[in-house]
Parts: C-alpha cells; structure tokens; sequence
C-alpha cells in the first residue's frame, strides 16, 4: 500500500501539516515518546508546569484556529513581559527608554546602554518595513550591528539574544533585531498568549484526532527514491508514499533528504541550533508574591537568563495559594549546564530565585529540569543564502517537502506551523492534480 504521504517529524510543524491533510491517507512518523516537540508541559492541580515553547500567537493566527478547533482556550499575556533585574534592582514596569536611568549603571554605561537601544528601536522600524527578513542585515553579526559596549551592558544585550539561543557574536543582526521586534510587538505579536492548563495540551489534543495516524517511538532511518515514490525507512520496515513531508529539526533531517535532495541536505546541515534549559518551578506560596503581576524578566548575571511566572494567567480575582514559574537559560551557558547533574542545576537555580526574589524561600514544592540540546535556530550572518535550497517541492518527481521553524529568521510556534501548512496544502494541490489528470 502507498500512503498519500508520510511526514517525519511529530513537533508543531509536522503537527499542523497533518491537521491539515488529515482527510488524507496520512502517516506521522515521530521519533520520541510523545508528540509536540518543544511544546511540553505538565498539570499540577489547578497550574501547570511549561518546560519549553510556552508563548502563543494572537487571535487570527494558525495556531490560534488549530486550538479552537481542539477546543481549547489561550488567554492574552498581561503581566509584563520587558522586565529586567540587573543586581538588585528589578524593573518591573515603566517604558523601555528609562531602563538605562534607573538601573544601577555608571554614566558611561547609562550612555552605551541608551545608545544601543536607541540603535536596536531605529532597526525594528526598517525590519518590518524589509520585503526580505532573510536578508535584512544577515551580512554581520549582533554584536557587529551594536559595536563595543561596556561589560555590564554587554550582558544584558547578552541575556536578550539568548532567549533565541546563541550568543551575541554568533546571531546575525537582523535577528537580533528581530528578537526585539517580536517582544515589542503589542497585541498582535507571536508570542502574546498562553494556553490554559499548559502548552502541552495542544499536541496531545492534535494526536487524539489523528489517532493511529500519528505514530510515537517511529524513527525514520532512511528515505529514498523508488520511482516515482518516496520509500521510507522506519523501524525495520519500509512504508512508501506518494510525498514526503520532512518536519524534523535540520540536524536529523539533513542525512534523510540527502538521497532525495543533496542541496537541500547541505542547507540543513548549515543551519544553527542553540542549547536551551530550563527548570520549572512549583510553588506553594499561600500570600500574594512580588511577582504577581509579571509574566517575564530579563536576568543578565544570573545562571538564568529569563524568570517566567507562568501563573499570571491565574492572577485575576482573589489571589489562590501556589503557583508556577520557569527559569531558563539559553545558548553557551545552557550547553555548559547540561553537563551537570540535575540536582547541582537546580540549587544554582534556585538560589539566585532567592537572591532576587527572597519571598521565595520556603516555598518551592518541585523542580524540574529540562534539557533541549536542539534549543531552536536561529539565523546565523549568511543565512539567507541558504533559503532558495529549502524551498518548494524538491526531488526528482518533487515529492519532497521541508517544514520547520528553520524557514524564520528567529523560530517561533506559528512560523513553525505556518511552514507545516504550506508543505501540506502544496502536498494536497498536487494529490488533487494527480487524480485529476
């Protein structure tokens, strides 16, 4: 039997290729023990534990249809999400431009601080104005585009580019810049909501609609061409199909197109991928917290680089006992982490939470480590010449077709998802075309 396709790859761009062909004879193959990707939460009673993805788009979007049609319910981020803590100060609230003032800096810093962000505000303009984000400053790197800053200003420009997993020398400028045209972005932004009840959620109801059509533990070893078919290598045995969709992350899906697709294999294999790790944090406080009305902070100079209190969703009417919160750190010191055990992680995470918030003591119930070696990708100086060897239908028969977050100068779950729906309704065009002839 030949299936209408096959996709390889069960995150939310494999995910949301098969919501879409799933009046097809569709097979999602997925290598891991669930589905989802770096969308991963647990329920804890009335809150939820988020370990990676956790930021969803606004109403309108893909991934906001998908969840309605799961019948689940996000909730627009309210708490702030600019904040930074540098030292002891935590800055919580105000407009961006009086950080510089209000931080405990030298008038040096101040200066070089006010500078850079001024520099960056300039830049989010022309980045929404550009008609080619791949290209748009991809010629040099962020800390190029900044230029020379003083330590301490360094590493909260630092702090910031490590969110999209590399580090300043390493991200290209225009997504540098676009980091903080996302953050800044309002109501509209990508990342402007939260699933109630946690991220994890969304993958599980998407694999309960597919059902059998969507396979756990189903690593694919191979795929090559057989005629005019794609033959696909899973387990010990051989499934073929008319199309491909390959929605793995690069460095996995590289060596599988290669047969099929040899530049696109190479493209692949030049993308870039940061490590990424967090710890969530279970809380039992029973008074309100300091943080209550925050959703994120920036923490350069701590061993993580973000403080998310993932129960702000909860934080409307009387204030309930215990809560949620994810800390994480990106990039070099991320990999560097990995490399300790669970235990020394989370004492040095949870220190620093008790340096910068003490109220926090006394009050943890459980911590969780999760380590993601693939963080995300980002878009490295030179990324741009590699776009026109991922796109379209690729193969002998074109048959074959990429999605991931990697088609985005910065990875985020609706540009994931986007790339899932094009390959599919690209897969469903020529399904329609071939019965047709």
């Amino acid at each position: 039997m030949t299936r209408d396709v096959v996709i390889v790859g069960g995150g939310i761009a494999g995910l949301s290729a098969a919501w879409h062909l799933r009046h097809r004879d569709v097979l999602l193959l997925e290598a891991g023990d669930r589905l989802g990707g770096r969308m991963r939460s647990d329920e804890r009673g009335d809150y939820w534990l988020n370990y990676g993805a956790h930021l969803f788009p606004a109403p309108g979007t893909l991934v906001d249809r998908i969840t309605a049609e799961c019948e689940l319910e996000t909730v627009p981020v309210t708490g702030g999400m600019m904040g930074l803590a540098v030292g002891d100060a935590i800055l919580d609230g105000g407009r961006v431009e009086s950080y510089p003032f209000r931080l405990p800096l030298s008038v040096r810093e101040r200066i070089a601080f006010a500078r850079a962000g001024v520099k960056v505000q300039l830049a989010v303009r022309r980045y929404h104005a550009a008609a080619n984000r791949y290209d748009f400053e991809n010629d040099r790197s962020f800390a190029d585009f900044l230029g020379p800053l003083p330590p301490k200003v360094h590493a909260i420009f630092s702090c910031a580019a490590h969110r999209a997993t590399g580090e300043l020398d390493e991200l290209a400028a225009g997504a540098g810049i676009g980091l903080f045209a996302l953050v800044w972005a309002g109501k509209g932004s990508l990342i402007a909501r939260n699933l109630r009840g946690g991220t994890g959620q969304l993958p599980a109801a998407m694999g309960r609609e597919l059902g059998d059509r969507a396979r756990t533990h189903a690593r694919v070893e191979a795929v090559r061409a057989d005629g005019d078919e794609l033959a696909v290598s899973v387990n010990g045995e051989e499934v073929r199909a008319r199309h491909v969709i390959m929605a793995a992350n690069a460095p996995y899906a590289s060596p599988l197109v290669g047969p099929v697709a040899p530049q696109a294999a190479d493209a692949l294999a030049k993308l870039t991928y940061g490590a990424f790790l967090s710890v969530a944090v279970e809380t039992r406080e029973t008074t309100a917290m300091p943080y209550d009305g925050v959703y994120a902070i920036a923490t350069p100079g701590r061993v993580f680089d973000m403080f998310t209190n993932q129960a702000h969703a909860l934080r409307v009417g009387p204030r309930t006992p215990g809560g949620s919160l994810m800390l994480f750190t990106g990039a070099q010191q991320a990999a560097a982490l990995m490399r300790e055990s669970d235990e020394v992680i989370v004492e040095r995470f949870l220190a620093d939470l008790h340096a910068m918030y003490p109220q926090t003591r006394g009050v943890i119930a459980n911590a969780t480590v999760q380590r993601w070696e693939l963080g995300n990708v980002y878009a490295s100086p030179g990324r741009g010449a590699l776009q026109p060897a991922l796109e379209g239908a690729l193969g002998t028969h074109e048959n074959l077709h990429l999605a991931g977050d990697y088609f985005a100068e910065l990875g985020t779950m609706e540009a994931a998802a986007q790339t899932g729906l094009a390959a599919a309704e690209r897969v469903d065009s020529r399904i329609r075309e071939a019965v047709n002839v």
